[in-house]
């Protein structure tokens, strides 16, 4: 994380309108602090590294509706999910998407979970729910990213059959280790990291929108970034780490 935050904080320093996003799973793992606080460690991180929004991932639902809202509580930033619902209530579960504006344009970022749900949650279908809520923000918004936890296979079907959606930030299983473009729609999916036991966290994938005069949306660039030993660790970082880990 002290070179995550080294890296974004270069990133900012370039200049332009920057969003700081995640497609989920982000919460616990199979290491402490995370573990032990039930992901209170990691909301504490992405508050102090400036996330915008995360999508719900299954692990992040397996917490528990009372603790999963804690931590919403916690976030200062937007967690989304357009298709994680209150078994009790039907109710969604957290905001379905947010919309921000970059130099007159208005981008929206919408959440969707994979994975079965639990007792308390249930999770809608992520295809029929992106078909629905990518129509409903075709008057509202000039670009749609969805933060996807779907997995490749569904998102790839989004990509094919959804028309309006620029950007697929792509997590959860059979990672994709190069972007991948619908040669129906031209949505590009990407995929940063898939996290391995011990192994979290060691990319950053950063994608550069840009919109031509006529105000279309010129071809993303996208890249990730090995946060190798040549990337400095933050100091701030490094500090706070080291007294979680009692160093």
């Amino acid at each position: 994380m002290a070179r995550r935050a080294t890296k974004i904080a270069q990133t900012r320093q370039q200049g332009g309108f920057v969003l700081l996003l995640d497609a989920g799973d982000s919460l616990v793992g199979d290491a402490d602090p995370a573990r032990k606080s039930q992901g209170q460690s990691s909301v504490t991180v992405m508050n102090m590294l400036g996330y915008d929004a995360m999508a719900l991932g299954p692990q992040d639902l397996s917490l528990g509706l009372s603790v999963l809202r804690q931590r919403m509580a916690e976030a200062k930033f937007a967690v989304l999910s357009a298709n994680a619902v209150v078994s009790a209530t039907g109710e969604l579960l957290a905001t379905p998407y947010m919309i921000r504006e970059f130099g007159g344009r208005k981008v929206a970022i919408v959440g969707l979970s994979g994975g079965s749900g639990t007792a308390e949650i249930v999770v809608r279908d992520p295809l029929k729910t992106a078909q629905t809520i990518v129509a409903q923000l075709a008057s509202q918004a000039d670009v749609v990213i969805l933060l996807s936890h779907a997995g490749v296979t569904v998102d790839q079907k989004i990509a094919d059959t959804v028309p309006g959606v620029a950007l697929i930030v792509s997590s959860g299983p059979f990672a994709l280790t190069m972007p991948w473009r619908s040669e129906k729609t031209g949505t590009l999916i990407v995929h940063a990291d898939e996290a391995q036991p011990g192994h979290a966290g060691r990319r950053l994938g950063i994608a550069a929108l840009t919109f031509e005069s006529s105000g279309k949306m010129g071809q993303p660039n996208w890249q990730r970034v090995d946060l190798g030993p040549e990337i400095a660790d933050d100091p701030a970082m490094t500090e706070w780490i080291q007294k979680q880990l009692g160093q």
